[in-house]
């Protein structure tokens, strides 16, 4: 009986070890992830601010030669490549 005992446990003591490493495993996929978020949300955000001042300067630049007006050359120029 405690051969048996003594064999079950090495089993036991393997699984452990095993399941031990997958849970390891999983929490570094975890961090990754939560990193990964992370940095895309400071992605997000610093395209939305990008988004926000092109907008108040294309409204700035519209502004200045009115909105009926014809765009001057130079300012066309810069709408166009906005």
């Amino acid at each position: 009986m405690s051969s048996y005992m003594v064999w079950r446990n090495g089993h036991l003591r393997e699984d452990l070890d095993a399941a031990t490493r997958r849970l390891r495993v999983a929490e570094r996929q975890a961090d990754d992830a939560r990193q990964t978020a992370d940095v895309l949300d400071a992605h997000i955000k610093r395209m939305q601010e990008d988004r926000r001042t092109d907008g108040a300067d294309l409204r700035r630049l519209l502004e200045r030669e009115g909105y009926d007006a014809p765009l001057s050359d130079f300012l066309g120029d810069v709408f166009n490549r906005l």
